[in-house]
């Protein structure tokens, strides 16, 4: 099972090789949601350039519960998610899949999350609540809104 996983998210990774390419369409859309969220996540927990212990925990627990994965499944997915931001340019990639795919309600759900991890270390850094109304501006949630969700 494990490695039927990894295979799914290596081909996931690797969109230009003809096997992979043959791949992609058996990765679940489910499967590149969380993982898009989980980018956007750790992107957070980077932001501030320093990763606590408390924000990868809040990571793990909201996408423990977000989306009810077990321990093996969330390192994998973690552990993918930071191989394709270290490849990544721009956070568009993950943000436009989540528009596809995502209802409004959905996205806040997300920005709310991202405000948990940025909160995990008992402070907000300047670079945090930028990166949060970047996002909500790439899942076209209005800047305010997202702010006020701060609290939520």
């Amino acid at each position: 099972m494990k490695k039927k996983l990894l295979d799914i998210f290596t081909a996931f990774m690797n969109p230009l090789s003809v096997e992979s390419t043959t791949l992609s369409s058996a990765i679940p859309l489910e499967r590149q949601l969380q993982l898009a969220t989980c980018a956007l996540l750790l992107e957070m927990s980077k932001s501030d350039n320093a990763v606590s212990a408390e924000e990868t925990d809040a990571i793990i627990k909201a996408l423990t519960t977000a989306y009810r994965i077990d321990a093996d499944e969330l390192m994998m997915l973690k552990s993918t998610a930071e191989d394709e931001l270290q490849k990544s340019t721009s956070l568009r990639s993950f943000t436009s899949l989540i528009n596809e795919h995502y209802s409004t309600q959905q996205k806040e759900e997300i920005i709310k999350l991202l405000w948990i991890v940025a909160h995990a270390d008992g402070k907000i850094d300047k670079h945090e609540s930028h990166l949060i109304r970047a996002v909500a501006d790439l899942l076209y949630i209005p800047r305010e809104h997202a702010m006020s969700l701060r609290d939520s």
